[in-house]
């Protein structure tokens, strides 16, 4: 039996996608589309109309026009701040004071990256760009609270509305993007990095390489264990993503063909998920992902369906079609790699949807809010400040009972070389987001 039933007046591939998103995953609930309207008329309970005419007993949603276009048109959404919740797409005549399915559809399928957004040197768009940024809500998690006000408004008109069906939840994730700092190197790599610790006056380092090496001591970077341990304590689900890509410019992880890589990712698989980290190139060059995803599948023995690119670069829709035709179904890449915030404005997965094709896909976005190397390098916190930043985060994600992801990298949790004081940020914020 259908939870809520809902009617849409000029149904079009955008507006079925969002509203079922938003009314199934996001809420929990068992929504039907009726598409005819005296059929809809005729429907007991909670019931929910986007269109122009109203209907007695039905809450009314008034669109705005963009989930009826079939083109990608350079758009500035209006605006307005009644309180502290900023509301895009305001309109007038429904219950609702603004088009939600609009503004949210407009954040999930990020429209505004489809179009000629500043980017940096990696290609990927500047956080300071983006619409959130610029109209000051991109540290909210909007999307979940904009829902959170339609259920409010709606629950008062009608109290039989069904309890929404979530929790908040915790996912840590690490990227491995060296796999280890000594261990594994050409010996002329090893070599010339002691030689350039000598000269940056880093004589300690030369002394740990060669234990490192000698067998005395273990690898700076292999935190991969402890940091499932981390996870495990504080009830979050845990995925770790490997790098099979050859080495670049910008990949630098040791290869898969050591022994002592290849049991670090076994050893990760029987106990957690594994992740691919598609190399820097997949972005120019998706065809490159099959291959990089099949050599990690051979490793872990199972298939690999979880993914984040390396650098976060993605190109839409192009990287995101190749992941899905080579098997991915969750895609990891969704946050910002100079700040903490809500890229896609959300706290809750999603449907990737195509909009040059104008149509939904079956792999999930998982968006994350918090990543080590944004909070060391581009905004320049201390370990103590970085806490307090995501602190911040996980109660903004824990307000709308979404799920809190955050990104882990090996240097930070080392807590070795030129991270010392950063090994306890990730215990400290991983502790603290326990459900």
């Amino acid at each position: 039996m259908a939870d809520i039933h809902y009617h849409i007046e000029r149904p079009g591939p955008r507006s079925r996608y969002i509203i079922a998103h938003l009314l199934g995953p996001m809420a929990g609930w068992h929504a039907v589309e009726i598409p005819d309207r005296e059929a809809f008329r005729s429907m007991e309970g909670p019931k929910l109309l986007y269109g122009e005419q109203r209907e007695e007993d039905a809450f009314q949603v008034k669109p705005h026009g963009l989930l009826g276009q079939t083109a990608i048109s350079p758009l500035d959404p209006e605006i307005a701040w009644p309180q502290d919740l900023p509301l895009l797409f305001p309109s007038e005549g429904g219950d609702l004071p603004f088009d939600l399915f609009s503004a949210a559809f407009f954040q999930l399928a990020r429209y505004e990256e489809y179009g000629t957004i500043s980017r940096d040197e990696h290609g990927r768009p500047l956080s300071t760009a983006l619409h959130a940024a610029r109209h000051g809500y991109l540290q909210q998690p909007i999307v979940d609270q904009w829902f959170r006000l339609f259920v409010d408004v709606w629950r008062r008109r009608h109290p039989q509305l069904p309890a929404v069906r979530r929790k908040y939840a915790q996912t840590a994730t690490m990227d491995v993007d060296n796999g280890a700092m000594y261990l594994g190197r050409a010996w002329w790599r090893s070599v010339g990095g002691g030689v350039r610790d000598l000269l940056r006056g880093h004589p300690r380092r030369v002394l740990d390489r060669m234990a490192v090496l000698g067998g005395s001591r273990p690898d700076p970077y292999a935190v991969h264990m402890a940091f499932l341990d981390l996870v495990e304590r504080n009830h979050g689900r845990a995925i770790i993503n490997f790098i099979t890509a050859p080495r670049g410019r910008h990949d630098h992880a040791v290869g898969h063909d050591q022994p002592f890589m290849r049991a670090i990712v076994m050893a990760v698989a029987a106990r957690a998920e594994v992740g691919l980290h598609p190399g820097y190139a997949s972005s120019d060059t998706p065809s490159r992902i099959p291959e990089e995803k099949q050599q990690l599948e051979a490793v872990t023995g199972k298939p690999v369906t979880l993914s984040r690119q390396h650098f976060l670069r993605m190109q839409l829709p192009g990287t995101l079609r190749e992941l899905e035709r080579s098997g991915i179904r969750e895609e990891h890449s969704m946050g910002l790699a100079d700040r903490t915030g809500f890229r896609a404005g959300t706290c809750t997965a999603f449907p990737f949807y195509d909009l040059q094709r104008e149509e939904p896909t079956s792999l999930l976005i998982h968006p994350f809010a918090v990543m080590d190397s944004a909070l060391c390098y581009r905004m320049r916190l201390s370990p103590q400040e970085a806490v307090a930043e995501a602190v911040r985060m996980v109660d903004a994600v824990r307000a709308v009972q979404g799920t809190f992801i955050s990104v882990w990298h090996e240097r930070f949790l080392s807590d070795y070389g030129d991270q010392a004081g950063w090994g306890n940020v990730a215990d400290q914020v991983i502790s603290y987001a326990r459900p």
